[in-house]
């Protein structure tokens, strides 16, 4: 029982400092541009980097606090620009393509996969991104170039 509950433990610790990382590019071994440790987003590899947002379950905000200033709102389909349910679309996203403004027939930017972002539409067009570890969908669309 000791020895089940020590092996537990030690799991939930290594799942608690969990970091995921965005590499440029195509490969698993490319330069890290941005760190994910579950809140926030850090610049370049490593959980003592410059924090750039925070990202809540709606929220994405400049730097590091609750309280700072929200630069767009997510509900789950679009990315909102500001804070609020009624502003302006920056992207749609319908599970694998990411769309120009408010529309399922918008034109599209990006595809995810979940480990690539590519350009435009097609799973074999040049890749942005690469995503070591699970990053929320908002999080890749707003680092979209």
């Amino acid at each position: 029982m000791k020895f089940t509950l020590l092996v537990i433990t030690l799991l939930f610790s290594f799942t608690l400092t969990a970091q995921s990382y965005v590499r440029e590019g195509k490969g698993d071994y490319k330069k890290v541009l941005y760190t994910w440790d579950g809140k926030y987003l850090r610049q370049g590899k490593g959980s003592y980097k410059t924090v750039l947002y925070t990202v809540d379950e709606k929220y994405i905000r400049q730097g590091k606090g609750d309280y700072k200033t929200v630069l767009t709102t997510w509900d789950g389909k679009y990315l909102r620009q500001g804070k609020g349910d009624y502003n302006t679309v920056l992207y749609t996203w319908d599970g694998k393509y990411i769309r120009q403004g408010k529309g399922d027939y918008k034109t599209v930017l990006y595809t995810w996969d979940g480990k690539y972002l590519r350009l435009g539409k097609g799973e074999y067009n040049t890749v942005l991104y690469t995503v070591t570890g699970e990053i929320p969908i908002e999080i890749v669309m707003y680092l979209a170039p």
